[in-house]
């Protein structure tokens, strides 16, 4: 059965890895099966490629495994505190009744981040340095008085070592901490893969199985220790029971009938939330990075379900509902507060109270799912199959700003799919011929508003247009009709055809054809964005989904495969995929008949007419009994321009179109894209040594059970589009989005190649009737640096100007808090916190301290005084020179700041042990 979400678009199954095929255990596998090119009939719902999973089933006799996986040994410079545990039983139950388990547990206690993460400290709480009154006013004897503690901060992130030199001596010995290395605090993830199947065979090849599938991930996001609350964490879990029943209804020497029946129920979720206070401090950082117990978060499925009753909230805009977990109509009591330069710098801009703030997040979606196939070979030459596929899904989405309704998106929805599918297999000995047509089907079932234009002017007057508006436009018009009504969408189908062809060029040479129009039903996320949300309570750019058809291509593939021998086999395959009519973002200018104007809309089509074509050569060889390796080259061309695979328009430049206005040209694309590889170059090779190699020498009681096994991997960078030096363009990463225009062709640019290098040796042996093999895995052994991103304006990991930029803002901040107090030297920027006494470390002389807008503020003196110590010379004066260090510190550990956040995963290295029974 299919596993694929239909709520593809909010990009929240794949994240974790554990929609589709990742949704099975990696020791649950009985084999695994990919299909290139076109698919057969009985195979759809997408567009290109097939991957198949069979589960493991049991056999007659008990047989389990065991393993455990660590880079623990490594320190943590050199891991992220990875650790796996798997586990596997399998067996009878009575007569032909089996049974198999398998489950995966992983944690990792941290996320690391590219390369010399170790050289851009991050800090964390301490303890407390000493506590201060704090008074509201410094002219009224009767005001009150605040006790503020002021925190210490040690290194987490880097080297405890780090300002061993500061003439503070709790800064120096970084507090009695010990540092974690490359590892971020607070940022664990940990998930868990379990398999169950009962399988029954009976008859004559017939079986009835029942397959449980439970997976789980659980990650901490960015942490934020100065204002607690605003710590939020994911949680994604899916689920999955699946019965088959095979059915030989007969079976000869040249005829045979099958009846293939499946019955599915599957289930994913996702929770985008902050947590709360006692799980933010529980799953701070867990054993191993383990955390099996669903994280705790402030607003989940249970205090605040996603029903229709929250959608009628929403959609109508009712004022003093619940349409957020906050009081839309008093936001600013959630407003965060900035009131101390508490952070090892001395810098503003980090919060220690109000909120949360932030985007919240509930996506559930339910799948029902039934198929049957008839599978008949008719003759000695012909085998037909045919089925059907319906599926009935129940998507809820949830995606809002606490505090804010733009861009918010909200969906409860019930869509069905279905298709039928006849094929047959015709078998002439040498040459065989497959080919099949499929009809597919899908309701999204939305209801979208439609406004009556009353513009006498406007070609569409007194007619009902599409636009967003879902609450603002209400009424009757004079006539009494409605201004506004609501219409589902319709239904789509489509009749596809495909074709598969295999033969002999000669004894050694086969030849293999495929051909198919493939179709899949649209991302329902993508349908159902913005189905809900009124424009006016959003903004223009929000991105509205539309009644779309099928994703439909045209796919065309032809291999060659020869034997030169039996232990050398070359492969060679091209393809060509055309994209008719996938979906793709426009700018499209529709007919506002509120306000009696055009308004340009950020609009889903199915306007991609992209294509993707390439050559994939592989050789496989073998020698002798110990070595076999494969090195295969590809190189492909993708494009997706949403007009012309040969044409595109400037970023920002549309064709006007009226989507009721008739014959008038398709709106284009916005921004073509293009983030294929052109060139892939990769192998691997295994070096195995059995167990009776070179038996009763030195040597081969050495390497007997020996294995080496590597793969490699060379890709061309993937490409981007360059952004001008200009305003608003200087934190922009390759691959989003230039602020008004783009500088150079679109995708002009590309990212330095990717290199690759991966390497595990292994030692088997036996223990006690247990076969052991004990492993050190390498992955990037080489320690290549490869580039994932670059700033968009300067095609690099430093944009100057951006540094600056950070720089200027902290610079007028401490000038300005300098000035108000009186300490600044003009001429030298410098900032004396000895008060003129020339005396270091003068905390005491904090207290009559005000910011920049003269409010007492006896913290911000403290810690700007800390920062000197830890990024200047102790003297008491925080010089320019030692504010532009404190501050390109607080950049550089950024997420535009230092090189890890561009660069790769470096080398890695862990241990293994796997026992087998």
């Amino acid at each position: 059965v299919p596993t694929t979400a239909g709520n593809r678009g909010t990009a929240i199954f794949a994240s974790s890895g554990n929609a589709g095929v990742g949704i099975v255990g990696t020791n649950a596998f009985e084999e695994a099966s990919v299909t290139t090119g076109s698919a057969s009939a009985e195979f759809g719902n997408a567009q290109s490629g097939i991957i198949s999973i069979t589960t493991k089933s049991g056999g007659p006799t008990y047989t389990g495994s065991f393993s455990y996986e660590t880079d623990e040994p490594f320190g943590a410079n050199n891991g992220q505190g990875f650790n796996r545990l798997t586990g596997s039983i399998g067996g009878p139950i009575a007569g032909q009744l089996t049974f198999f388990v398998g489950a995966e547990l992983e944690g990792r206690r941290a996320f690391t981040g590219g390369v010399d993460r170790e050289n851009f400290p991050i800090f964390v709480r301490a303890g407390v340095d000493t506590t201060v009154a704090v008074i509201s006013s410094l002219t009224d004897p009767t005001a009150d008085t605040t006790m503020v503690d002021i925190e210490e901060y040690a290194v987490y992130t880097g080297s405890a070592d780090a300002f061993s030199n500061s003439t503070n001596a709790g800064i120096a010995s970084n507090y009695g901490f010990d540092a974690k290395g490359v590892r971020r605090p607070a940022t664990g993830s940990s998930n868990y893969r379990v398999t169950g199947k009962l399988n029954f065979s009976f008859g004559t090849g017939s079986r009835v199985s029942v397959t449980g599938l439970a997976v789980q991930n659980q990650t901490r996001n960015d942490f934020d220790q100065s204002n607690p609350q605003d710590n939020f964490a994911t949680r994604t879990w899916n689920r999955n029971l699946t019965f088959n029943w095979t059915q030989n209804l007969s079976k000869s020497a040249e005829r045979a009938l099958a009846l293939e029946v499946f019955g599915s129920y599957q289930q994913d979720n996702f929770i985008f939330s902050p947590l709360t206070r006692e799980a933010e401090l529980s799953t701070y950082q867990p054993f191993g990075g383990f955390y099996i117990k669903p994280y705790e978060f402030l607003w989940d499925f249970d205090n605040f379900p996603v029903n229709d009753q929250l959608v009628q909230n929403f959609k109508e805009n009712i004022l003093g509902s619940r349409r957020s977990p906050f009081d839309l109509e008093d936001r600013d009591q959630y407003n965060e507060v900035d009131n101390y330069r508490n952070n090892a710098e001395g810098r503003l801009g980090v919060n220690e109270d109000g909120g949360p703030g932030g985007l919240l997040q509930l996506s559930r979606e339910t799948r029902y799912i039934g198929k049957a196939n008839l599978d008949w070979q008719l003759d000695r030459y012909n085998r037909i199959k045919l089925g059907g596929e319906y599926t009935k899904y129940d998507i809820a989405n949830y995606r809002h700003t606490l505090t804010s309704q733009a861009f918010a998106d909200l969906f409860v929805e019930e869509p069905i799919r279905y298709n039928l599918y006849i094929q047959d297999r015709l078998d002439l000995g040498d040459v065989v011929l497959e080919g099949g047509l499929r009809y597919d089907y899908y309701d999204g079932k939305a209801i979208r508003p439609y406004l009556l234009d009353l513009d006498s002017n406007s070609p569409t007057f007194n007619e009902y247009v599409y636009f967003p508006r879902v609450s603002t436009y209400q009424g009757t018009a004079p006539d009494g009709r409605e201004l506004t009504i609501f219409r589902q969408d319709e239904s789509h189908s489509y009749v596809s055809p495909h074709i598969q062809v295999a033969f002999p060029v000669t004894d050694r040479t086969n030849f293999r054809l495929s051909y198919a129009h493939q179709v899949q039903a649209p991302d329902f996320g993508l349908i159902f964005g913005g189905v809900n949300t009124d424009v006016q309570l959003s903004n223009t750019n929000h991105r509205y989904g539309a009644d779309l058809d099928f994703g439909r291509t045209i796919t065309f593939e032809f291999g060659i495969r020869h034997s030169f021998n039996d232990d050398m086999v070359l492969d060679i395959s091209a393809y060509n995929k055309d994209n008719i009519s996938n979906a793709a973002g426009r700018l499209v200018r529709l007919t506002d008949p509120a306000k009696n104007l055009n308004q340009d809309i950020r609009l889903l089509t199915n306007a991609d007419f992209g294509n993707t074509k390439g050559v994939d050569v592989r050789l496989d060889r073998r020698f002798g009994n110990l070595f076999n390796g494969t090195i295969s080259y590809t190189f492909q061309d993708a494009k997706s321009t949403g007009s012309n695979p040969d044409t595109y328009l400037a970023f920002g430049s549309r064709i006007v179109n009226q989507v009721t206005g008739g014959n008038q040209p398709p709106p284009q694309a916005i921004l073509p894209t293009d983030a294929s590889r052109p060139h892939n170059l990769a192998g691997s090779f295994a070096l195995t040594f059995p167990n009776d190699w070179k038996e009763g020498t030195s040597i081969g009681s050495i390497l007997k059970n020996v294995g080496l096994f590597a793969t490699f991997r060379l890709a061309s960078g993937t490409s981007f589009t360059r952004c001008p030096p200009e305003s608003g363009n200087e934190q922009v990463l390759s691959g989003a989005v230039c602020s008004r225009e783009f500088d150079g062709d679109q995708n002009g640019a590309r990212l330095p190649s990717f290199k690759q290098f991966d390497l595990r040796l292994t030692k088997g042996f036996q223990l006690r009737g247990v076969d052991v093999t004990m492993y050190l895995d390498a992955r990037n052994v080489l320690n290549f640096e490869n580039i994932t991103q670059v700033f968009a304006a300067t095609n690099d990991v430093r944009n100057l100007t951006n540094e600056e930029r950070f720089w200027r803002v902290d610079s007028a901040q401490w000038r300005n808090e300098a000035l108000a107090n009186e300490v600044l030297d003009e001429a030298s920027g410098d900032m004396d916190f000895t008060f003129g006494t020339g005396t270091p470390n003068s905390t005491g002389m904090c207290g009559l301290w005000t910011n920049q807008g003269g409010t007492p503020n006896a913290p911000n003196c403290i810690y700007m005084i800390r920062a000197e110590q830890r990024y200047g010379n102790g003297d008491g004066v925080f010089s320019l020179a030692e504010q532009r260090a404190a501050s390109d510190a607080a950049y550089a550990a950024s997420n535009r700041g230092g090189i890890f956040n561009f660069t790769g995963t470096p080398r890695r290295l862990r241990l293994g042990i796997e026992l087998n029974f």
